[in-house]
């Protein structure tokens, strides 16, 4: 006779540890197979332009279509890199290209170099410190015009709007400065040196973006990755400054300063795309890199970020430092960036990926084959009577592999960086 035993502990009709487990492991192994199975869909559209990469043109348009191409064509993607449209590279592009990337240059060596643990009483006086300072930019300013009227005999609306925008920029560094009380001795001397250096890398670029020609698919992929990288490190520059106002410092109107900047987020882009269009066109900025990097220096949007981020950052790191003597700038620079990390790292992926994405406001501004990004060069290819479907598809991926390198490597500090972007101190 068997006998049949039974867990006391156990409510009658309930199953067992045994079946409860699998139960369990079966419930997460349904789960795995239907996200794998939500990925795999959602992926589904990158895998099918990749594998059309390999098609000819007649093959990607056929119906029915097929997953894999009957012939793997591997030679679309160096006919791709080896796309070139003719037509000879302008010096008006290639000085807007130095001129940007020398004001970056500018700005990274001036802030990094300005500012000591030294104050004002052991140096230059601040008489004679800043009024120089505000000479050496004017000089620099003066400098741009210059050196456009000789590049391509530029008009003077074009010497004047590019040097006065330089200079203002300048003025916005040397003025951030100036409020910390520094060694005016060394602004001085950074500020000489901060201005050769961005003339030096004008220089470089300018030659660099001539050098690769007009309309060549290496040209194109130089400009979208410059304009992305310099646009996204400026804005991260700005707005870090503009956050570091709104979350600590005090001055009148700065709650009704916060929300006029949050309003205007809430204005559609169309509204402005003409007046934005005229004002460009009457400074000469058409078809330069100046009309996409200038009016983009600041987004709302990465102020709001970046406040709601430093907010949360605790202020007795601030107090020890200014107890030690530290300037606003001072606490800036060296408290508040380094724990800002994942914050400014979200935001950069954020605006490199808007301007490497970037169509409409691209294809308004700029109008030669020298001056195109990659999106707006892919137009070429789909012509009225010929289309060459394979080669989109291969600049498609082009196009999306840098973002895709870029959020896989910094994806960690970018889920951080929103996860903190809500919390406030």
């Amino acid at each position: 006779m068997s006998v049949i035993t039974t867990d006391p502990t156990l409510p009658a009709g309930a199953p067992s540890p045994q079946k409860r487990r699998t139960w369990q492991h079966l419930s997460v192994a349904i789960r795995y197979l239907l996200l794998s199975l939500l990925g795999l869909a959602v992926f589904m559209p990158f895998i099918l332009a990749f594998l059309g990469g390999f098609k000819t043109g007649a093959e990607i348009i056929a119906f029915p279509p097929t997953f894999f191409p009957e012939q793997w064509i591997v030679g679309n993607w160096p006919e791709l890199f080896r796309t070139d449209l003719g037509g000879e590279p302008r010096l008006e592009g290639s000085t807007s290209v130095g001129l940007i990337v020398g004001l970056f240059a500018f700005y990274a060596t001036f802030f990094l170099t300005a500012m000591s643990n030294q104050q004002e009483g052991k140096g230059l006086p601040r008489k004679i410190g800043l009024p120089l300072s505000v000479l050496l930019v004017g000089a620099a300013g003066y400098g741009i015009a210059v050196y456009l009227g000789r590049s391509f005999d530029a008009s003077l609306v074009l010497q004047m709007s590019t040097a006065v925008a330089a200079a203002s920029l300048m003025l916005i560094a040397l003025g951030i400065i100036a409020m910390s009380d520094p060694d005016w001795g060394r602004v001085v001397l950074s500020l000489i040196g901060s201005i050769l250096v961005a003339g030096v890398v004008t220089w470089l670029f300018a030659q660099m973006a001539f050098s690769l020609g007009g309309g060549k698919f290496t040209r194109w992929l130089f400009n979208t990755a410059l304009l992305s990288v310099v646009r996204a490190f400026l804005q991260l520059i700005f707005c870090s400054m503009a956050a570091y106002a709104f979350a600590r410092l005090k001055f009148p109107g700065k709650g009704f300063i916060f929300g006029f900047m949050l309003a205007s987020m809430m204005l559609p882009g169309a509204v402005t795309l003409i007046p934005a269009y005229v004002l460009i066109a009457k400074l000469g900025w058409i078809n330069k890199f100046y009309s996409l990097v200038f009016p983009g220096i600041i987004t709302a949007f990465g102020i709001f970020l970046l406040t709601q981020f430093f907010k949360a950052i605790p202020r007795d790191l601030e107090e020890a430092a200014t107890m030690d003597g530290a300037s606003y700038f001072q606490i800036y620079k060296d408290i508040i960036l380094p724990l800002a990390r994942p914050a400014l790292l979200t935001l950069f992926i954020l605006q490199f990926q808007a301007m490497w994405n970037d169509y409409l406001t691209p294809l308004l501004y700029l109008n030669t084959p020298d001056m195109w990004v990659l999106n707006v060069a892919l137009e070429v290819f789909k012509q009225q009577y010929v289309s060459k479907m394979n080669l989109v598809l291969v600049g498609a991926m082009v196009n999306a592999i840098p973002v895709l390198l870029l959020f896989f490597f910094f994806s960690r500090y970018y889920i951080e960086g929103v996860s903190y972007a809500g919390v406030k101190g």
